[in-house]
This record gives C-alpha cells, structure tokens and sequence, in this order.
C-alpha cells in the first residue's frame, strides 16, 4: 500500500481530512499510520513544537546557511533512518499518510526556518524517499483565509502558485478541490486512491 503525503495552504483542511480517511480506512479493516512533516526517527524532537508552527508559521527569523544546511542534513537522515526503521514496513502493510512531508520546504521554506540555498534543498529532497501519491488540497484564498488568518493574503497567493507549479512538474501529484465541504473533499481522494490502490 502506499505512503500517501497531503500539501496544501493553511486552511485547506489538511489534518481533518487526514482524520476522516484513517477512520473511514481504519474502519474497513485497513492498517493506518499517520506521520508530520518527517518520520520520528530520532527520540529526541525539535525544539519547535508543531502548535507553535502552526499558530505562526512565519514568525520566526530563517536560520543562518550553515545552521540550515546542517538542519538539512538532519533532515534527510530522518527520512532515510525513518524509511528503515519502520516506513517501509508500514508502507507494506497498509497506508501511511504525511501531513506535509520535506517538499513542503521548496516551497515554504520561511516556515521551516531555513536559510541556506535552494538548489541544496532541492538536492536533498529529490534524494530522500519519496511519497508514492500526493494530494494537493487545493482552495481560493478568500476561502482559506475565512478558514484561518493566521497568514496573510500575500503570503498565501505566492505559496498556492508555487504549490500548483510543483504539481505540474511530477505526474504522482493530483490536485484536490478543497473549496466543497469537507465530506466531498474525502470522497474525491478516496476515489484517487481506489483508482490506483
């Protein structure tokens, strides 16, 4: 079965459709494992706490270029560490699903604090392992800030652009309309994942 990342705006809706499938998928008999941003390979966890990054997502200066690339390095051992240590196994026995995962970064690097170059960024992500499908929750910014203000109108029409390029550029990325009520959203995806699944 597949590991299955969802990126979206904020105020797409990501985390609640996330918990409508693992019930729906849970439900039905089938193994979920739900994961954020990268897989929990080291027992110690950052010092950013997700509520913190989620309440002000842009409110912290980026790091410095060593410090970044460092941070980098971090992450891509996360993933290669997670992926053995038990992604692929999960991966083998049901559904694993991300709520963002390290692509997040080439396009909203300011909420992840880094500083350092992008091409090293996009290095580092193009070789860490790569989600099998990717939904994008797609939705107007009018909508997503009746959804939540936390970011502002600017910020948001500059990362659902970006967001909409990197979907062009690989063929496991689908979008999803998040502008219809919650329950729609969750039926359009799982259509996606019965079709290929």
């Amino acid at each position: 079965m597949p590991i299955i990342s969802f990126l979206g705006c904020d105020g797409s809706g990501k985390s609640a459709v996330i918990r409508r499938l693992t019930e729906r998928l849970r439900a039905e008999g089938r193994e979920v494992v739900c994961g954020h941003w990268r897989p929990k390979a080291f027992v110690a966890e950052s010092n950013e706490s997700p509520l913190k990054s989620a309440d002000d997502p842009h409110g912290q200066a980026p790091r410095g270029v060593v410090s970044s690339l460092l941070k980098l390095g971090w992450l891509w051992m996360n993933w290669w560490l997670g992926w053995w240590k038990g992604l692929r196994n999960a991966r083998r026995d049901g559904f694993v699903f991300f709520d963002r995962f390290h692509a997040d970064l080439l396009v909203d690097p300011r909420r992840y604090r880094y500083g350092g170059p992008m091409w090293a960024a996009k290095l580092a992500c193009r070789w860490m392992p790569q989600p099998d499908k990717v939904f994008f929750l797609d939705a107007e910014v009018d909508v997503l800030l009746s959804r939540k203000q936390e970011v502002s109108l600017g910020a948001l029409e500059h990362s659902r652009a970006l967001y909409l390029a990197l979907c062009k550029s690989n063929d496991r990325y689908r979008v999803i309309d998040a502008n219809q009520p919650l329950k729609n959203v969750v039926e359009d995806v799982l259509k996606e994942i019965c079709k290929h699944y």
